[in-house]
C-alpha cells in the first residue's frame, strides 16, 4: 500500500468539517450546539412619522438562498412603540430569512436578510419598515434619524431631527447608555458593543400651551462589519454550466479556515451571504455533472491553480465582481496504466477513527512537470486515473492552506496499475510511505475495461476452458453491493454498472477457485 501523510494544523470540530460538503479545510469556528437568530424590527407610519402599532410582520426561511431553517415561519405583531420580535433556535451555522409585511394597499413589502455564526453562538437581524398610513396621524410627531460617522475608537453617530415644527422650544435625547443631550442635531460617541434604545422628545409652545411628543429607534452595534461575496466563473468567454465554490477566511495566524460551500448553477455565478470583515480565498471547480468537469481545473479567485498562489481577497464591502477564470487541462493519454486511491481524515491521538474525505482535489503531473488532469475524491474519499499510459507521474492533493508535496508513482507493464494509494491527513507530519509489495497482476484476469465505466464493464480472462464465472462487487468499506454469475463470451465477461452509483469499487472474481481483485471507477 502507498501511503501519502499530510500536516493539517489547528483541526477542530471534526464533525462540521465532514459535513461539509465537497470541503475540508483547519476548522476553528462554529459550534454544533444550539444558536439564536433574534429579529427585531419597527414598522414607522411614512406618513406622520408615529409608530405602528399591531401591525403583522410574517418571518419565514428562504432556502434559496442555502442554509438551514428549511419550512420556518411565524407571524408576531408590533407593539404599542411599533416593534416586533422574534427569537429562533438553530443548530445550523447559515441561513437565510425572509421578512414581510403588507402595506395599506395591501402590496407585499419584504427583504431577504441572512446570518451565520462564527466565532459566536447568536446572530441579531435587524428590519425596519416605513409603511403609508392614513391611520394613527397625529399634527405633532418628533422624528429623527441617525447615521453612522467614521471613529477610531467606538461607535459614533450623528443624529438629525426631522419634526416638522417651527415653534421646537426645546430637544431631548436619551442614547440608551446612560448619556442624554438638549442639542437639536447632536454627536455621540458609543464606546461598548451592544443593543440601545434612542429615545427623542421634542417640546413646542403655540400661544403659551405646550406640547410634547416622543419617539423611539433600536440600535444594535457590534465589532464586526458584514457583507456580501459572489462573481462569475468562466470557461474563457462564458459562464460554466454548474460547479461549486469554496470560501475559505485567512485568520491573523495565517490559518485557513473553510467558512462556506455552495452550489451555483444558475448563469455560472457563486454567492456567499453575511460574510465577517476580513481577508478570504475563493476557490471554484466544476460539478462531476458538469459538461466541463475532467477539462477545466478548480481555480482560484485571480485565476490560479493553487492556493499559495491565489489572489487574497480583503473584504470590507459588499463585492458581487469576484470573477474567476478557470484554466484548461492538458488532458492524459490513454493506456493501460491506472491509480487509483483513497482520502481519509486520521483523529490523533484516536488513529483507529478514520473518515472518509470528500471533495480533494489530487492533479496528476507528468515526469516534465505538466498538469494533466484533476480527481476529485468523492463521499467515499475514492479518486482514480483510470485508462492512463504507463508512464511516471506525481501526485499532488491540492489542500487549501496544507503545503503538500508531489509523491512520484511509477506505472510499468510489470506494475500497470497501483490501486491502494492512501492519503492520510493528519496533524503530526508529512510522512510519504512507497509501498513495501507493490501490487502484481497476474495473467489470469485481466484489467477491467473500460475504466472508468459508465454502464457495461468487461473483465478480460485468459482462460479459454472457463466458460462461467461468479463475481462480487465491494465498495470501498468492503461492503458487497452486487453479486451474481456471467458467462464467458470472447475471453471475457460483462457486468452492468448501471445500479451502482459513482465512486471506486473491487471486483472479485471466482476462478476455479481461486479470488482475483481488481479496481474500477464508475463515473457518469
Amino acid at each position: 500500500m502507498m501511503k501519502i501523510i499530510f500536516n493539517m494544523k489547528y483541526i477542530q470540530k471534526v464533525m462540521l468539517l465532514l459535513t461539509l460538503v465537497m470541503a475540508i479545510s483547519n476548522i476553528s469556528y462554529s459550534s454544533n450546539g444550539i444558536k439564536y437568530v433574534y429579529i427585531s424590527g419597527q414598522i414607522i407610519n411614512s406618513n406622520s412619522g408615529s409608530a405602528t402599532v399591531g401591525h403583522l410582520v410574517y418571518i419565514q426561511s428562504d432556502t434559496t438562498k442555502g442554509g438551514g431553517l428549511c419550512g420556518y415561519f411565524n407571524s408576531v405583531k408590533t407593539n404599542n412603540e411599533g416593534y416586533y420580535f422574534d427569537t429562533i433556535a438553530t443548530n445550523e451555522y447559515k441561513g437565510s430569512l425572509v421578512v414581510y409585511t403588507y402595506d395599506y394597499y395591501e402590496e407585499v413589502v419584504d427583504t431577504t436578510v441572512h446570518f451565520r455564526f462564527l466565532d459566536r453562538t447568536s446572530d441579531v437581524i435587524m428590519v425596519d419598515f416605513l409603511l403609508y398610513s392614513p391611520y394613527q396621524v397625529k399634527k405633532f410627531q418628533a422624528k429623527f434619524n441617525y447615521s453612522k460617522m467614521q471613529c477610531v475608537d467606538g461607535f459614533k453617530y450623528g443624529f438629525a431631527d426631522e419634526t416638522i415644527s417651527e415653534n421646537i422650544s426645546s430637544w431631548q435625547w436619551d442614547f440608551g447608555d446612560g448619556t442624554t443631550s438638549t442639542i437639536q442635531n447632536p454627536v455621540h460617541l458609543y464606546r461598548t458593543n451592544g443593543f440601545f434604545k434612542i429615545t427623542f422628545t421634542v417640546t413646542e409652545i403655540i400661544n403659551g400651551i405646550v406640547k410634547t411628543s416622543t419617539t423611539t429607534k433600536q440600535l444594535y452595534l457590534y465589532d464586526r462589519d458584514y457583507y456580501h461575496l459572489g462573481g462569475h466563473v468562466f470557461s474563457e468567454y462564458f459562464p460554466i454550466d454548474m460547479g461549486y465554490a469554496y470560501l475559505y477566511m485567512i485568520d491573523s495566524l495565517d490559518n485557513y479556515i473553510v467558512v462556506d460551500t455552495v452550489a451555483f448553477d444558475t448563469l455560472g455565478y457563486y454567492y456567499f451571504y453575511h460574510i465577517p470583515k476580513g481577508k478570504y480565498l475563493v476557490k471554484v471547480e466544476p460539478m462531476i455533472e458538469s459538461q466541463y468537469y475532467g477539462s477545466l481545473l478548480p481555480t482560484y479567485f485571480g485565476d490560479n491553480l493553487f492556493w499559495e498562489d491565489a489572489e487574497v481577497i480583503t473584504l470590507n464591502n459588499t463585492c458581487w465582481e469576484c470573477n474567476i477564470h478557470m484554466k484548461y487541462s492538458n488532458g492524459s493519454s490513454n493506456g493501460e496504466g491506472s491509480i487509483f486511491g483513497n482520502v481519509v481524515f486520521d483523529i490523533v491521538p484516536y488513529s483507529f477513527l478514520d473518515f472518509a474525505v470528500g471533495g480533494i482535489d489530487i492533479y496528476l503531473f507528468d515526469d516534465n512537470n505538466v498538469l494533466l488532469t484533476c480527481s476529485y475524491s468523492d463521499d467515499y474519499g475514492s479518486f482514480g486515473f483510470g485508462s492512463i499510459e504507463l508512464n511516471t507521474y506525481w501526485l499532488y492533493p491540492e489542500i487549501t492552506g496544507v503545503h503538500a508535496e508531489r509523491i512520484k508513482v511509477e506505472l510499468t507493464p510489470e506494475i500497470p496499475v497501483i490501486n491502494d494509494v492512501e492519503i492520510r491527513v493528519l496533524d503530526n507530519g508529512i510522512n510519504p510511505v512507497l509501498p513495501n509489495d507493490a501490487m502484481q497482476i497476474d495473467n489470469v484476469v485481466g484489467l477491467p475495461y473500460p475504466n472508468p465505466v459508465s454502464e457495461t464493464l468487461s473483465v478480460p480472462l485468459n482462460l479459454s476452458s472457463v466458460s462461467s464465472t461468479t463475481y462480487e462487487v465491494f465498495n470501498i468499506y468492503g461492503e458487497k453491493i452486487l453479486s451474481g454469475k456471467s458467462r464467458v463470451i470472447d475471453g471475457a465477461f460483462n457486468v452492468s454498472t448501471s445500479n451502482i452509483k459513482n465512486g471506486l469499487y473491487i471486483i472479485r472474481s471466482n476462478v476455479n477457485d481461486e479470488i482475483y481483485d481488481r479496481s474500477f471507477i464508475v463515473a457518469r
